[in-house]
This record gives C-alpha cells, structure tokens and sequence, in this order.
C-alpha cells in the first residue's frame, strides 16, 4: 500500500514538473517572441527613419538642383569659357550635332535636360559678336556637350529674307577642332527636377532638341516616372535622332514616342517610321493618352504654339501644368499681341535701375531696355535676346514696362523681359 502512495506521489510530481516546463517553456517562448517583435519594430523604426531619411535627401537634393538651375546667379562658370568642337554630325536635312568639349579638361556641371548654351559668334570681325543660345540635346555628361542646329532658311514664299545668321554660321563655319567661347547653360524652361509626377513631352521640328534631352534623362536616371513623347516632323528626311528615339522606345519601359509626319514621303512607312499623319495636336494626344492629368512640356515653332497650348488649357489642363518654350518670336494665345516702339513710345522717361544705382533718361532711341542698359555701361543678364529664354528677366518696382512682342514664356505682372522691353513713361527695375 504505501508503494501505491509512493507512485502516485511520484506521478503527481512528474506531472507538476511537466506542467511547469510546459508553462516555462511557454513564457520563454513569449518573451522570445517579444523580443523578435521588438526587434523587427526597431529593424522596422530604422529601415522607416533610413528611408523618409534618403527620401528627405532626394527631396532636399532635388530642390537645391532646382534653385540652381532656376537662378542665374547660381551659373556653373561665370563668363565665356573655350570649347572645341569634337565632332559635328548630320542628323537630318540641314540638321547638324555639335559635340563641344571643354578646353581645359575640367568636368562639365551638370544642367538641368531643356536648357541651353549661349554662344558668342564672330561672325563679322568689324561687328560686335552675335548672341545666340541653343538647346543641349542629350543628357548630361562629365566629358561633352551636345547641341543640334537645324539651318533657318527663309519662310515659304519669302525666299528674298536671309538665312538664320547664327544657324548659317555653324553650318558653313564650325567643324572639327573649332573652338567656340560658351556660357553656362540656362534657361527658364526645363525638367523639373522636384516632380516625379507623369509627364507628356512635345516638340516639333527643331523644337525636339529640349524635348530629346528631357526623354533621354528620364530612360537614364528616373526610372519610376512616366513619359509620352510626342514629336512631330514634315517627314522621314527631316527627323532628327530616329534610331536613337527608335532605341529609347524599344528598351525603355516607362518612355514611349509618338512620331507624327505632316507630309510623308512615297517611302515612308506608317507603323514603322511613323504613328500618326498630321500635326502633333491635342486631337492625337487625347487618342494617346489616357488623361489629361499630367505635367506637358511643350516646344515648337510659332504655328504650333499657338494652338496646341491653348488647346490644351481649353482640354482642363491646369496653367501649373503646362510649361512651354517658343522656337523665334511665338505668340501664345492669351498673351500680350506684339507692338511696335512707335505704338508704345509716349516720349523721354526715366529709367531707374536700382542695383546699379543708376538713374537714365530714355529718350526712345533703343530697340529694348538691354540695349539700353548696355549702352549705359549697366550689366544686364540675357541669353537669347529674343524673349523666350527668360534669362533677363527682372522685376518692376514701379512704373510700366511694355513688350515689342508677345513674351515665349509666362511672366507675373511685376516681371519684364528687358531684350523686347521698353518703358511706358517713368520706370523703376530691380536691376
């Protein structure tokens, strides 16, 4: 009997043992839990706190990259700098690349894909050098520059009006091994660094070369944002870059092109050379598009400007939304009309240019306030002196300033353009 109690003691025993390694086991396994969870929390914290960190850094990179690029006081170089001319390529009909290296061997600063680089040409050594800007046409580079001139030849039906003076001179003068003096590259309209937003890219005839750039860039280094390109010429003979658009739609997944040819040649092949018959206008972007909610980078020549931005603001597109540059003196539907001097001219004013600590008087002898300024001995920022760079923007303090001709870019209604800019009676620039 007492061997009976002695095992069922011993058995009550073991099964306290086991209940308890059962519930030790349970509360080690608890606290392992809860420590594998707070590890993964902590893991989590910093994975969460490295990741708003390096979106933070892009955030704060983008827009210093912004602000560069939009202010000329931030230029890469100040003053000309020596390039020579690598190689000068045919792209299309009277359609030349330049490839420009810089003299002294330094890496080239990065620019922003739609801007461009002024010239200084001597084109006749008894004349002042003439000021011309042309858009980079590739991504940036470390080693090159590259820019691509189609030749201005006369309007149709024009044929006694001179050919582009800067275009004509790069054509039939600038080869290999020239070397060219050069700005740093500006320019009001180009991709905006701090939007990863879709956007839709437009540009006719020349008018790709901005427009190519913004397209190369994206396939290189934004991999997550969307691209429609839409590019329109007369025909295969003047597309420019078409194995390299060619390429870039077939290897890239998120840049797409849409060719559009106005007069097609015999030879020309839709579906193979080319998308669509016609104009790049807002009837085949809204056969392409599956809205209108993106972010439209426009340039081309004055036809289609003032039309196809327009359109575009009547199809609900937001002002915000769209940004254009103009190929010559566009006028854009809803801007000032283009004036005369004569028109403008109300007799001798004074012109105060604060920075300088100048005070003028105008007498109406200038074509434009830079003109003007220059011939004061007051240095003015500018770039294409033709109103559409935006470089020589500046602000009026009080008094009006009238354009000779409609703006290429937008403006606020304290801003002038001082290349196309005359006073309208007394004025005050902040400048």
């Amino acid at each position: 009997m007492e061997a009976l109690v002695d095992w069922q003691s011993l058995g009550w025993q073991s099964l306290g043992w086991g209940l308890g390694a059962i519930l030790l086991g349970a509360a080690v396994l608890q606290a392992l839990r809860a420590v594998y969870v707070a590890r993964r929390r902590l893991r989590a914290s910093q994975t969460g706190c490295a990741q708003r960190q390096q979106v933070f850094d892009r955030q704060l990179r983008s827009a210093l990259q912004w602000v560069r690029a939009a202010k000329p006081i931030f230029k890469a170089w100040s003053g000309p700098r020596s390039f020579q001319v690598a190689a000068v390529v045919d792209e299309a009909v009277d359609c030349k690349s330049y490839y420009l290296v810089p003299v002294d061997g330094h890496p080239l600063p990065r620019f922003e894909p739609g801007q461009f680089l002024t010239f200084s040409l001597l084109v006749d050594p008894h004349q002042k050098p003439l000021v011309r800007c042309y858009s980079l046409s590739d991504r940036p580079h470390e080693d090159y520059y590259r820019i691509t001139i189609k030749q201005a030849r006369p309007p149709a039906g024009n044929a006694e009006l001179p050919f582009g003076l800067g275009s004509t001179y790069f054509h039939q003068n600038v080869h290999a091994d020239k070397t060219l003096k050069v700005q740093s590259p500006q320019g009001a309209f180009f991709l905006d660094p701090t939007d990863d937003a879709p956007v839709v890219l437009i540009g006719a005839g020349i008018g790709i070369t901005p427009i190519l750039s913004m397209a190369i860039t994206i396939a290189h280094e934004r991999s997550e944002q969307t691209a429609y390109v839409f590019a329109g010429f007369g025909n295969s003979r003047e597309h420019p870059f078409r194995r390299q658009m060619q390429e870039l739609h077939a290897n890239s997944e998120n840049v797409k092109f849409d060719i559009s040819y106005s007069r097609p040649m015999p030879a020309d092949n839709l579906g193979r050379d080319y998308d669509h018959r016609g104009y790049v206008d807002v009837a085949r972007l809204r056969q392409v598009l599956p809205s209108n909610n993106f972010r439209f980078y426009v340039c081309g020549p004055s036809g289609m400007m003032e039309t196809l931005v327009p359109a575009l603001r009547a199809w609900g597109v937001p002002e915000s939304h769209i940004r254009f540059e103009a190929f010559g003196p566009a006028t854009v539907k809803g801007m000032k009309q283009v004036r005369t001097t004569d028109d403008i001219a109300e007799g001798p004013c004074q012109v105060e240019f604060l920075l300088a600590g100048a005070s003028l008087a105008w007498d109406g002898g200038f074509e434009s306030l830079l003109d003007f300024a220059e011939s004061q001995g007051v240095p003015l920022d500018y770039g294409c002196r033709a109103g559409n760079c935006g470089q020589c923007i500046v602000s009026v303090r009080s008094g009006n300033v009238e354009h000779i001709q409609a703006p290429g870019m937008p403006l606020d209604e304290n801003q002038c353009l001082t290349c196309i800019g005359v006073p309208h009676g007394d004025v005050v620039l902040e400048a």
